[in-house]
């Protein structure tokens, strides 16, 4: 840009010089009257281009020292003037607007981590702060504390080992142990993203430990209400001087008859811990309906209303539907059974209800317990498995007691997973 304008300068000087030549010869001056007056104009016009040129140059050099120093943060620097000159006027505005929006956006950018350091500073929550490009800009005390995650300000998510999709924002190290939640936030119109986490270690191995001990103590009743007969009848046998052939044989038939409910009991049990991952498709529901239906007696009733199809896996949902009638059928003592099964979506979550005509459930708080049962020939398996095959779908079982009696079992889980 300056060699032009350098160019055109000495391009306009020459011109002026060539036409004062051409004048010169039109009046039929001599040789030495017309470099004579050609030297005499050189000086005026020569003085001209280089005002020019010196103007021109003195205004770049002072808006471009004005703009170095509003970008190095001195806002009480203000250009200083010469002449008058619209386009640099204009310039000068234009620069003192993107000067006041920056000030602006550095305000409420210096502002939102003293804001967040004052609310969270000292919680027991781990807090961390991205802007809107996912760089961290704040981290409380909770937050460097964690081995998991290295954090240094100004550095990428990414960099740091977070994973960012859809404006969420995850880290793989902070999994089983950890309750992770992310969430936008505006600020003087300065947008950011919250990463939070709490350590629930302790309360996993709480409830482990609860369920440790429940299992425990259920298994260690079902085992002494079996080992106790079963010695008992030992004991009768060696305490006798001469054995019969008939009672012997009673008492080992009895014997065998604990032993193969215990064996049952058990390989029942493990059934719990052998639920394979689900195949998600969609399938008609009325077809696992239909096929539970064989479960039932002459006059028990089987009814299905709502919508027919599902999404799930097809076959652990079988199983769970075979347990919750073959639960319903057993809670029903001297009527024949009505069961209703409905169901239906609300809000991407699908809802699977069974209800029955029983006695509803006599222990409604352990009923979902692992071996725990109130029935005479039941082993406590069937609401632990439904409720393990719909966890496996990220779903909830709930167990409820009707108004009017009977029992009432609700599945919720997701309609569709990313």
């Amino acid at each position: 840009m300056e060699f032009k304008i350098k160019v055109a300068l000495v391009f306009t000087v020459l011109m002026f010089l060539v036409m004062a030549g051409i004048i010169g010869v039109a009046f039929e001056w001599s040789l030495l009257a017309i470099c004579t007056m050609l030297f005499f104009l050189s000086y005026p016009l020569c003085w001209a281009a280089w005002r020019v040129w010196d103007f021109w140059c003195s205004s770049i050099m002072r808006v471009s020292t004005y703009v170095q120093s509003v970008n190095m943060g001195e806002s009480s620097t203000s250009l200083a003037r010469r002449g008058s000159s619209v386009l640099i006027d204009d310039l000068v505005r234009e620069i003192e607007l993107l000067q006041s929006k920056s000030a602006i956006g550095s305000t409420s950018t210096q502002l939102l981590p003293i804001l967040l350091s004052q609310l969270f500073e000292d919680i027991p929550i781990v807090i961390i702060a991205f802007d809107d490009n996912f760089t961290l800009i704040y981290a409380n005390r909770e937050a460097y504390a964690m081995r998991e995650v290295s954090l240094l300000q100004g550095m990428h998510a990414q960099q740091l080992g977070f994973t960012v999709s859809k404006d969420q924002i995850h880290h793989p190290a902070l999994t089983r142990s950890w309750r992770c939640q992310s969430s936008a936030l505006n600020y003087m119109q300065q947008s950011a993203y919250l990463f939070t986490a709490i350590n629930i270690d302790s309360e996993l191995k709480q409830s482990e430990q609860a369920v440790q001990n429940n299992i425990v103590r259920v298994l260690s009743h079902e085992l002494r209400n079996t080992l106790t007969p079963m010695s008992s009848m030992a004991d009768t046998l060696l305490s006798m001087s001469n054995w019969d052939l008939e009672q012997v044989r009673k008492v080992l038939s009895r014997v065998k008859s604990r032993s193969d409910g215990l064996l049952s009991f058990v390989e029942r049990f493990a059934e719990v811990a052998k639920i394979p991952e689900p195949q998600y498709e969609r399938f008609d529901l009325t077809t696992v309906v239909e096929q539970t239906k064989t479960l039932l007696g002459e006059k028990d009733q089987l009814r299905f209303s709502g919508q027919h199809t599902c999404y799930g896996d097809p076959q652990l949902l079988a199983h769970v539907l075979i347990n919750l009638v073959k639960n319903a059928l057993e809670a029903v003592e001297e009527n024949d059974a009505i069961i209703d099964v409905q169901f239906y979506l609300s809000d991407s979550q699908q809802h699977l209800i069974v209800t029955d005509n029983g006695t509803g459930f006599s222990n409604i708080e352990n009923a979902k317990t692992p071996l725990f049962t109130t029935k005479e020939h039941g082993a406590g398996i069937g609401l632990a498995f439904v409720e393990s095959v719909i966890s496996k779908h990220d779903g909830k079982l709930a167990l409820l007691n009707g108004a009017n009696g009977g029992a009432k079992v609700e599945l919720v889980w997701p309609l569709q997973y990313n």
